[in-house]
């Protein structure tokens, strides 16, 4: 089921809420209601998702991380890799020579496993790591694993605050956190219907349906802006919605977005862009890589063990988000910019700045975005200049004014910093919770039209 479809917000989402502030068994029902959400999005996955709580709650009790950390691991390479890695090394056996060495295997991805084995394994870290007690509730680690606000695409959140929430589940609701969350809930709506799928619309005719066009420099740079803005506001949307949910339930969820677009260094855009993500990755294998190799290395020899615990944190979050050479070369070089400025920052040269960074993330957007390294090269060859400037009436016939009106809009929101629900003022003056339940509501009208977010595919 998706968050953004009449199923969910007119019917799931306000008869569970109702039922759910109504009954003493709150935890019991929010793990019926995260499990039954989950089978109308994939009824055939439900045991898988059963079974790695299951086993991750079983193995902390009994101390066995490490084959926690195993199985889950070996069921997101499995879904997720599997024929990434057959076409790989066919390739590879094609080349010498050898043919068919890996089958190929006709399987679909579960969905959120990408977030729920992450938050699997980031529990039997800490109990590992003895930063809190196992859970010895099933229910609350059940519960826990298959939240369904966040079960799609997260956000992750650390393991020790959700469970007290949880744990800890208010009888009763206010109304400034109905207003809160339906606020939120709103607001997610309007960036996804009137902006994300706006400029998604158009990518889709301009940019994804024509890759061998050679429209030129001008071209190529709007179409990457322009995908920077809806990946952005589609997911911030998502996040908005999600945190709104929770705070109807009397959860609440960590944001996952500060502005990223308003950061002056690679370091600060992974500190306000997919916030649960970089922070899972910073405290569970940077800190402890980059530990690890000073310790093997010598203090030294720190700032080349932080080079390479870069690189690898890097290109392993490239990899989370799919398995496609543009994921790995997204991650690679954004391993690379970490380098690069944490390199200039110790011989005190001055590199940092918001243009620059722009710059260097619309570069990263044009590898992320590529769907292989053909599509990849014919775009980089566009944004070089290699097939000239191209002509303002080719570009103004691709991109209509609607588009250029949203386009600007995202842009003016982005540069002022009020994208995140949690950054927009004054939402309880009238005026701004008039003009907000109008758009909801227009947003309502076409919802059937939406588009499903890009990161649950990932």
């Amino acid at each position: 089921m998706v968050i953004t479809s009449y199923g969910f917000l007119l019917i799931f989402l306000p008869l569970t809420f109702l039922i759910y502030w109504r009954i003493p068994q709150k935890l019991t029902f929010l793990c019926i209601t995260s499990y039954l959400f989950y089978a109308l999005g994939g009824l055939i996955f439900v045991p898988l998702l059963i079974g790695l709580s299951f086993a991750t709650y079983w193995l902390a009790l009994r101390k066995r991380f490490n084959l926690g950390i195993a199985l889950n691991l070996l069921a997101l390479i499995f879904f997720k890799y599997w024929n990434f890695g057959a076409d790989t090394l066919n390739a590879f056996g094609h080349a010498i020579g050898i043919t068919a060495l890996v089958p190929l295997l006709n399987l679909a991805l579960p969905l959120g496993i990408s977030f729920f084995v992450f938050k699997h394994i980031g529990y039997l870290l800490d109990i590992r790591g003895e930063r809190f007690a196992p859970v010895t509730n099933p229910l609350l680690f059940l519960t826990y694993s298959a939240f369904f606000p966040q079960i799609s695409a997260g956000p992750m959140s650390v393991s020790d605050d959700i469970f007290k929430q949880l744990a800890n589940l208010s009888q009763t609701i206010q109304s400034d956190q109905v207003y809160q969350g339906i606020a939120s809930i709103s607001i997610g709506l309007v960036k996804k219907i009137l902006i994300a799928d706006v400029l998604n619309t158009a990518l889709q005719t301009a940019l994804f349906a024509s890759p061998e066009a050679n429209n030129g420099f001008f071209w190529a740079w709007c179409s990457v802006g322009m995908y920077a803005l809806q990946l952005y506001f589609d997911f911030s949307s998502y996040t908005d919605i999600v945190l709104g949910v929770g705070i109807l339930f009397g959860v609440t969820l960590p944001p996952n977005f500060n502005n990223p677009y308003l950061a002056t260094s690679p370091s600060d855009f992974w500190q306000r862009w997919h916030i649960s993500l970089s922070t899972w990755f910073r405290f569970y294998l940077f800190f402890p890589l980059s530990r690890t190799l000073i310790k093997r290395w010598g203090t030294i020899q720190s700032a080349l063990a932080q080079y390479a615990a870069n690189f690898v944190t890097m290109v392993l979050i490239g990899l989370w988000h799919g398995a496609g050479w543009g994921f790995f070369l997204w991650g690679l070089y954004h391993g690379l910019l970490l380098n690069l400025f944490a390199w200039a920052k110790r011989r005190k040269w001055q590199i940092e700045g918001h243009t620059v960074m722009i710059v260097c993330i619309l570069i990263g957007w044009a590898l992320f975005l590529s769907p292989n390294l053909t599509f990849a090269g014919k775009l980089f060859s566009n944004m070089i200049g290699l097939h000239g400037l191209g002509s303002l009436e080719n570009l103004l016939s691709i991109y209509k004014p609607l588009l250029f009106f949203t386009f600007l809009t995202a842009i003016l929101l982005t540069i002022f910093g009020t994208v995140e629900a949690a950054n927009m003022p004054n939402l309880k003056r009238p005026v701004y919770a008039f003009t907000l339940g109008v758009l909801a509501v227009f947003c309502l009208i076409h919802l059937a039209a939406a588009t499903k977010f890009i990161y649950i595919q990932f």
